[in-house]
């Protein structure tokens, strides 16, 4: 658990080639980087194909993700809301992290721009761990609602309305802007480097502890054990499980795109930095593309979700009978009133 704490705090740091610009001019720069094997052009190239599609189709998903769920008044329901939250994540990811992610390992591929790349590593490196612990942050309230609304569907109802749902959001995020932006100004390195480590340990033992309750939430409120509580809360629950489900399904998927870094945490205590750094960039592109899996088990789990979004960009007809029975009743007023124009000719 040890390695999880400070995962967090150093996978940005360890993928860095980019070194300090002190040299004298940037041909010195240039060649003292050469020399020394820190620069991996087929690392570069890697990394560009892989991030680049991935990059695109996060972006694209996420905004269809967004906009089916703004669009559809049956789906701004308070978990729906939360969940945008996660997918604003994830299109930040898709939009601004891999892209400078990206641009970087650009600049790092030809040495006369491998020394004014350090601006554009930090840009990078401070979205990475905006997104990074944004995401976590959202998972971890997404779960904490839906083991709420599993426990006691019908008072979570009655009491979570997408108004709070927001606002709770608004506020968690404005909370961890306000920790990055200190991180980044009024921290010394060391105070900076426990503080962080303390926060993704109390995160990831969260994630997994709320993950564990609701797991078990699910299982001991059975739909029998509902039965006394009336029609109502039998509906409610099947519904909140469901989507609670998803919430699991997404916290698996987080950690099996989150375990190639942990495994080349694990291996830098054994190897020298500079032999892991390359397989840290490979790391940390699984982690980025995490954001463009999200989308792809909320409509596999959603069937509204799905429906809307036919709805929304195919201009599919809705299902229910409601919209054909109101056309076939216009065609039937139009043909009497045309057989008794007919008749009056």
């Amino acid at each position: 658990m040890k390695i999880l704490f400070f995962l967090f705090q150093k996978m940005a740091n360890n993928s860095s080639v980019t070194p300090s610009i002190n040299h004298t001019t940037h041909d010195t720069c240039s060649q003292k980087i050469l020399v020394s094997g820190s620069y991996h052009h087929d690392l570069n190239i890697s990394i560009i194909v892989i991030n680049t599609p991935f990059a695109i189709f996060a972006v694209i998903s996420n905004i269809v993700v967004l906009t089916t769920i703004c669009k559809a008044k049956e789906l701004r329901i308070p978990a729906n809301i939360l969940l945008c939250s996660l997918s604003l994540t994830d299109l930040l990811v898709g939009l601004v992290t891999q892209p400078l992610f990206v641009a970087w390992r650009v600049l790092l591929h030809y040495p006369s721009t491998i020394c004014r790349s350090e601006l554009l590593h930090s840009l990078y490196e401070a979205f990475l761990y905006v997104c990074t612990g944004g995401s976590f942050l959202c998972l971890a309230y997404l779960s904490t609602d839906r083991f709420m609304a599993v426990s006691r569907p019908l008072h979570y109802r009655a009491l979570v309305t997408t108004g709070k749902a927001t606002r709770n959001m608004v506020i968690v995020w404005i909370a961890w802007i306000v920790f990055i932006v200190l991180r980044y100004t009024g921290i010394d390195e060391e105070s900076n480097g426990i503080i962080t480590s303390i926060v993704a340990g109390i995160l990831v033992i969260y994630l997994l502890a709320i993950q564990i309750a609701l797991m078990v939430s699910i299982k001991r409120n059975s739909i029998h054990s509902l039965h006394a509580e009336g029609s109502s809360a039998i509906t409610a629950y099947k519904r909140e499980k469901r989507s609670a489900v998803t919430i699991v399904y997404i916290f698996l998927a987080l950690l099996v795109f989150l375990l190639p870094a942990v495994v080349v945490q694990i291996v830098l205590g054994f190897t020298s930095a500079n032999q892991s750094k390359t397989e840290m960039n490979f790391a940390i592109s699984a982690i980025l593309i995490n954001s463009s899996a999200n989308p792809l088990i909320y409509f596999w789990r959603s069937r509204e979700m799905r429906k809307a979004a036919r709805c929304i960009f195919m201009r599919a007809k809705p299902e229910n009978g409601s919209g054909s029975g109101s056309g076939s009743s216009d065609r039937n007023s139009a043909a009497n009133s045309g057989r008794s124009l007919e008749e009056t000719v």
